[in-house]
């Protein structure tokens, strides 16, 4: 019995399917190559909020824009500037806007990205904490509103990553 084999076009023998230490373009198949297949398919299953939020005290704000990017990027810009659909929360930001009360606390919870070869990967978050931050420039454009954190004291990152089993 010979050795040799027909096979399908595009199929490649089990000996001839991997090269050693050749590195993926994809970065889904790097993952895959680092952790398994069962792995990335609960990564990729998983649902993972695209846009950025915003914890101040009870309030929880969806993020629609702003200069979120720069943030979660590391630069530290001198306000946090934040575009945000009016909702529940509208009327406690403008009265905080016109009071200029200093809140203790106010986190900006990112989904931190992994790149490679142009594509991105979700492998968790980034929360960015603001002290003693105060909310200005609070202004509404049909259901839209653009509000900004400054003055604030310190600014804390905390990388949150997700496990996989």
């Amino acid at each position: 019995m010979s050795r040799d084999r027909v096979l399908a076009p595009g199929h490649r023998s089990e000996e001839t399917s991997a090269r050693p230490g050749r590195r993926a373009n994809n970065p889904v198949l790097a993952l895959q190559q680092a952790v398994g297949n069962r792995a990335v398919g609960q990564i990729l299953a998983r649902k993972s909020s695209k846009n950025a939020t915003i914890q101040i005290g009870k309030l929880a704000i969806e993020v629609a824009g702003g200069n979120i990017a720069a943030w979660a990027a590391g630069e530290v810009p001198e306000a946090l500037e934040v575009t945000s659909e009016k909702g529940r929360h509208s009327a406690e930001l403008e009265r905080l806007s016109k009071e200029r009360t200093r809140i203790k606390s106010l986190t900006l919870t990112v989904a931190a990205a992994n790149k490679s070869s142009g594509q991105v990967l979700d492998m968790g978050s980034l929360a960015i904490e603001f002290t003693n931050a105060r909310i200005k420039g609070y202004g509404v454009d049909g259901k839209t509103e653009s509000w900004q954190a400054a003055d604030f004291d310190g600014v804390h990152r905390t990388k949150i990553t997700r496990k996989t089993s």
